[in-house]
C-alpha cells in the first residue's frame, strides 16, 4: 500500500495481516509511505508495518521501484500482494526478474473512470504477474478487457467482512442518543470524492426536506469534496440535518444508529462500507454500479436506484421511510447474504487457497 490509511482496501490489507492462519502463512505489511492509521493499529496490535516513507507525489516511479525492490530483496517473499493502482504498479516493476513464486496485484474498482496510461501500465505489467486479482465480477470484466490479462491469470476474491466485529450491545435509539442525534438516521460512508455521490445523497435529501421529519444525515469520511459538499447543503438550506462526522473508527455503532444505509456511488468495486451496513442488518438504497448490483437483489435484500439520479433516490428513502416493515425484511435478508457469501472467514480461506496453488507452481517451475 502507498499508506494504510482508513479506507475499504487497507482494511482488508490489516484483515489479512491478521486472519492468515499464523502456523502455515507469515504475513509482513510495508507501505510505500507513513504506515496511516490503519497501519499504527497494526504495529500496536503486534503486527510490526514496513514503512518506506516516500512521498509518491515528488518521488520518480523508477526511484520508488527501486526502493521497493530493495525491499523484496531483503525480505525474500514467496508471495508479493499489491493493492491498489501505484502499489501493483511499484511492486511489479520491482519484481520484475527477481523470480518471486507469486507476485499478486489487487484490484478493487471498476474502469469506469480509470485513465489510459493506467490502463497501458496494467496491460504491460499484466505479463510480470502471476495473478490479477478482482474483487467483483464487473472488475474482473474489466481487468481482462482493457488489461488484456489472460484469463488463466484472472481470479475473482469477492471481499469479506468480520460479521461479528458489527454486533453492538445496544438499542439503535441508545446508539442515536451516543452521537447526540435524534428523529430517522440516514448514513453514508465513504471518502468524500466524486466516486461516492455524495452531491446527489444532499440533492436527494433537500427534495425530502419537510416530508421526514427530524431527517438526519451521517457521513462518515474525509476527502477533497468535503469543503464543496459543505456548501452545498448551506446552499440547499439541509446544512443543520447533515453531520460531516470524519474520519471514524467506530463504524459499528455508527450503523447500529441508521435507519437506512444510502450508496450513491457513480463507481465502485465491491464497497467493503456497503458489505458492513448489509451485515448489520440495514436496509440499504443503493446505485447500480457494479459490486453494488452484483451483491443487492432489488426489493429482496436492498434497493437500486440509477446512478447520479437525486429524485430516484430520494423516492426510494421516502418510500422505505413510509415502509418500516419492508425495511426489516430487506435488512434481514441483507444480514443473510453477507454472512453466506460475504464472510471475512470465507474470503480469507479463498486468499490461503490461492497463496498455496501460486506456491506450489512456483516450486515446480
Amino acid at each position: 500500500m502507498v499508506t494504510l490509511s482508513v479506507g475499504g482496501a487497507e482494511e482488508l490489507v490489516a484483515a489479512f495481516v491478521k486472519g492468515l492462519n499464523p502456523e502455515r502463512f507469515s504475513v509482513q505489511a510495508a507501505t510505500i509511505g507513513p504506515p496511516g492509521p490503519i497501519g499504527e493499529e497494526l504495529t500496536r496490535g503486534g503486527y510490526p508495518v514496513i514503512s518506506l516513507g516516500l512521498d509518491i507525489k515528488h518521488s520518480s516511479t523508477l526511484s520508488v521501484a527501486l526502493a521497493v525492490r530493495r525491499l523484496l530483496k531483503e525480505l525474500k517473499p514467496d508471495i508479493l500482494h499489491t493493492h491498489l493502482y501505484h502499489p501493483n504498479l511499484y511492486g511489479r516493476l520491482a519484481a520484475w526478474g527477481l523470480g518471486l513464486p507469486g507476485v499478486v496485484a489487487e484490484v478493487h474498482n471498476s474502469y469506469t473512470a480509470v485513465k489510459l496510461h493506467r490502463r497501458l501500465w496494467n496491460r504491460l505489467l499484466s505479463r510480470v504477474s502471476h495473478c490479477v486479482v478482482a474483487v467483483s465480477p464487473q472488475v474482473m470484466e474489466d481487468v481482462r478487457r482493457y488489461d488484456r490479462v489472460p484469463p488463466g491469470k484472472l481470479r475473482l476474491l469477492p471481499n469479506g467482512i468480520d460479521l461479528a466485529a458489527l454486533n453492538v450491545p445496544c438499542s439503535r435509539e441508545e446508539a442515536k442518543a451516543r452521537l447526540g442525534v435524534t428523529g430517522f438516521c440516514i448514513g453514508a460512508v465513504g471518502r468524500l470524492e466524486e466516486q461516492k455521490g455524495h452531491t446527489y445523497l444532499l440533492d436527494a435529501v433537500h427534495r425530502l426536506q419537510g416530508e421526514i421529519p427530524d431527517l438526519t444525515v451521517l457521513l462518515a469520511g474525509e476527502g477533497r469534496q468535503e469543503a464543496a459538499l459543505k456548501q452545498q447543503a448551506r446552499d440547499l438550506g439541509i446544512q443543520e440535518m447533515v453531520r460531516f462526522l470524519g474520519t471514524r473508527r467506530d463504524m459499528p455503532w455508527i450503523y447500529r444508529a441508521l435507519d437506512i444505509y444510502v450508496q450513491p456511488s457513480l463507481w465502485e468495486g465491491l464497497s467493503l462500507a456497503l458489505l458492513q451496513a448489509m451485515a448489520a442488518g440495514l436496509p440499504v438504497a443503493a446505485s447500480r454500479v457494479s459490486g453494488s448490483q452484483e451483491v443487492i437483489e432489488e426489493g429482496v435484500n436492498g434497493v437500486l436506484v440509477p446512478p447520479a439520479d437525486a429524485p430516484a433516490l430520494a423516492a426510494a428513502i421516502r418510500d422505505l421511510y413510509h415502509q418500516p416493515q419492508t425495511r426489516e425484511l430487506l435488512g434481514d435478508a441483507a444480514r443473510r447474504t453477507v454472512a453466506q457469501k460475504y464472510s471475512q472467514d470465507l474470503m480469507l480461506r479463498r486468499l490461503e487457497g490461492l497463496y498455496l496453488e501460486l506456491w506450489e507452481q512456483g516450486k515446480t517451475a
